[in-house]
């Protein structure tokens, strides 16, 4: 009779466990509960529907997630004012176009930056790279916009910021 109710609290604690955590996965009542006299089963049944409830209502207050993740002191895209590689390199994680490589410093064939693309059978399929070579505002927030336009995601101008000063 001990092992019964053991079992039957082990089970009730992993439903309620499951239900709290927004599982929708169901487990059965232990055999031995369901088939105990005194309501064992209905007693599971009830705990079960508790902890579902807890946990539809711990969900309702959250709100949906987002799958953009806003970094700390990044500023809205087209609006950056810090220069520097790293600044650029932070700029760019975050808005340029997906697959894009960055360089910074680097070359840029005497431009100020540059986003160089090579595409075999699909826009950019071969090589996406995005070099710096000054490290201003104006050029990391090109480079990211162009990444996109090279894509063909996106039909502003290229180099919609302008030069650096």
């Amino acid at each position: 009779m001990r092992r019964s109710r053991v079992g039957q609290w082990l089970v009730t604690a992993l439903v309620v466990a499951t239900c709290s955590l927004g599982s929708t996965a169901a487990f059965p009542v232990a055999p031995a509960a369901a088939s105990a006299p005194g309501g064992h089963a209905a007693e599971a049944r009830r705990t079960a529907r508790a902890g579902d409830q807890a946990g539809r209502t711990a969900r309702r207050g959250v709100p949906p997630q987002s799958f953009v993740v806003r970094l700390t002191g990044l500023p809205p895209a087209g609006e950056a004012t810090a220069s520097g590689c790293a600044a650029a390199l932070t700029y760019l994680d975050a808005y340029a176009a997906p697959g894009f490589v960055f360089q910074c410093p680097a070359g840029a064939d005497g431009h100020q930056a540059a986003t160089l693309c090579v595409s075999a059978s699909s826009p950019c399929d071969s090589l996406r790279l995005i070099e710096i070579a000054d490290p201003c505002p104006a050029a990391f927030m090109n480079e990211a916009s162009n990444s996109w336009v090279l894509l063909g995601v996106s039909d502003v101008p290229i180099d919609p910021y302008g030069q650096c000063p």
